[in-house]
């Protein structure tokens, strides 16, 4: 600005936020194109280099983040991790399981990131959680017991069926090899085209499917038992506490006696996780939320054919997935 008084100046306008070339509005609308494309498309689309699209990015996300504080009110949350390059490159992402938005993200996926989110939420609203999802990562879980030790921990099912079905594979392999070494060429072939329909839910089957299943008790009573080992899990799960509670008791007891190496580790497992998993039960709280935002997150990913820089994608995390991603005039409802 051009004073009479104080010469030529650097002035607060309304329709510009500070140090940038370019209008609010204009701005606005650039962000929005790079938060449903990409931030190459939106350069390309309004006539302007990647960098200020990138710049505008970063200004959009870092005012709309001073205005409102996405850590008040926690009570449940979600933590997981996200890869953002290749070479084990991950940020951890916390969501908010009332919002379903993400509400916190950074670099690495060790106890010190998982501090750093406490450090930043606090300890008087770290005591008031009530519930976090997680894997059996104890990265997170050993953090959460310093730091929100009052927080019931619930353990993600997803991961848990997860690791039934790891271990149902591992038993499938070993059988499958046991049919080689044998000399049963034919059937090992046979018994490998199974794999993809043995590993999808009992009721997403066809009934000849169903059929083929059956009639494995009679082909490879290992395999079949590693099945229903399985899918008895995956039932168990979805019953109300009292009756999950029994039935998983039973299914330990059948699971350690199975003589299946794979399972009987799995049984070890559950027990050191009991706690968490009835919690689950008990509150049908799942890692569900995270899942979905990360399957988002991994959207903006491709769309933006990667990043190399953790902060950008980070920047572009919050802006599509945080609730602050600006309002376009035209796009409000009146």
């Amino acid at each position: 600005m051009s004073c009479s008084t104080h010469g030529v100046t650097v002035a607060e306008v309304s329709f510009a936020r500070h140090d940038s070339a370019f209008t609010r509005a204009f701005e606005d609308l650039v962000v929005f194109d790079a938060i449903v494309s990409n931030k190459l498309a939106a350069a390309r689309r309004h006539g302007i280099s990647w960098r200020a699209v990138d710049h505008m990015c970063i200004r959009v996300a870092t005012e709309a983040l001073g205005w409102i504080d996405l850590l008040d009110g926690l009570v449940a949350l979600a933590i997981d991790e996200v890869k953002y390059k290749k070479g084990h490159k991950y940020l951890t992402v916390v969501c908010d399981h009332l919002t379903g938005r993400v509400i916190w993200a950074a670099k690495g996926r060790n106890k010190e990131t998982v501090r750093a989110f406490f450090d930043a939420l606090g300890e008087e609203r770290a005591a008031q959680l009530q519930f976090v999802t997680c894997d059996g990562a104890e990265w997170i879980r050993t953090v959460i017991a310093e730091r929100a030790p009052e927080a019931i921990v619930c353990l993600d099912t997803f991961h848990l069926i997860g690791w039934a079905t790891a271990a149902f594979d591992e038993v499938r392999r070993e059988e499958w090899n046991k049919l080689r070494r044998n000399g049963g060429a034919e059937a090992a072939k046979e018994f490998k085209g199974l794999r993809w329909m043995l590993l999808r839910n009992w009721e997403n089957l066809s009934s000849k499917q169903k059929g083929t299943i059956r009639d494995l008790e009679r082909a490879n009573k290992r395999a079949s038992r590693a099945w229903q080992l399985k899918e008895e899990l995956r039932d168990i799960m979805s019953m109300p506490l009292l009756s999950a509670c029994r039935a998983l008791d039973e299914w330990l007891a059948y699971a350690s006696r199975s003589r299946l190496a794979p399972f009987v580790k799995l049984a070890r497992t559950i027990r050191h996780y009991r706690e968490s998993i009835e919690a689950t039960l008990e509150w049908k709280l799942t890692n569900g939320i995270a899942e979905s935002n990360n399957a988002a997150i991994g959207r903006i990913r491709s769309a933006a054919r990667g990043f190399h820089d953790p902060e950008s994608f980070i920047t572009m995390i919050m802006l599509n997935r945080a609730g602050i991603a600006p309002q376009l005039p035209w796009a409000v409802a009146s």
